[in-house]
């Protein structure tokens, strides 16, 4: 029998961007799975160097919970 896993954040829209959303809410480590990454139809170029540079939380923004 297969499975899956679901992965679940709350973030408040007033601290998104027009920057790639998954980066914001999963950090860098969405970049690993992304099939845009180093091409002209990556988004998240500027969300990374504000990542890379330690103006944005590596790990995505923090979960607000309920």
């Amino acid at each position: 029998m297969g499975g899956f896993s679901v992965k679940v954040k709350l973030i408040y829209q007033k601290d998104l961007t027009s920057d790639c959303w998954p980066v914001q809410f999963w950090g860098l480590s969405h970049c690993r799975s992304c099939d845009n990454l180093a091409s002209d139809e990556c988004g998240g170029q500027s969300i990374r160097k504000k990542i890379l540079a330690g103006r944005y939380p590596l790990n995505g923004l923090p979960d607000v919970g309920k």
